[in-house]
């Protein structure tokens, strides 16, 4: 794998995207623009709508990947919630953001993948 940010961030989204298809999300996007901000992956599932911030740390020093998701980035997934109400309007109207967190070892192999449902109040 390379190990530019980049890479790191697509092979996080990929890995994440088939994660929650396994569990019965249906995608609807993937790293779909709302002006400023950005939704990594847009689904259904269970009758709501989901947007889903991936997240992916190498590494332990850190901590683990949850916790890279600051205020500012809470306040973008917010404001693109109320975007996808209007530019996708057949999408059931209850919403919630998880998050699915990918642990890397230093060398780049996945360690563990997390999803965390109602990640952001």
């Amino acid at each position: 794998m390379n190990h530019s940010r980049g890479a790191l961030g697509r092979f996080a989204e990929n890995l994440a995207a088939a994660y929650v298809e396994q569990r019965g999300y249906r995608i609807v996007a993937r790293n779909l623009r709302l002006g400023p901000d950005e939704v990594d992956i847009l689904a259904v599932e269970s009758g709501q709508t989901v947007l889903i911030e991936v997240r992916a740390r190498r590494g332990d020093v850190l901590g683990p990947p949850q916790w890279s998701l600051s205020p500012a980035k809470i306040a973008r997934l917010r404001r693109a919630a109320l975007a996808v109400l209007e530019r996708y309007p057949d999408l059931p109207n209850e919403q919630r953001i998880d998050l699915v967190a990918v642990s890397l070892t230093k060398t780049g192999r996945v360690s563990a993948i997390d999803l965390v449902r109602d990640a952001v109040a």
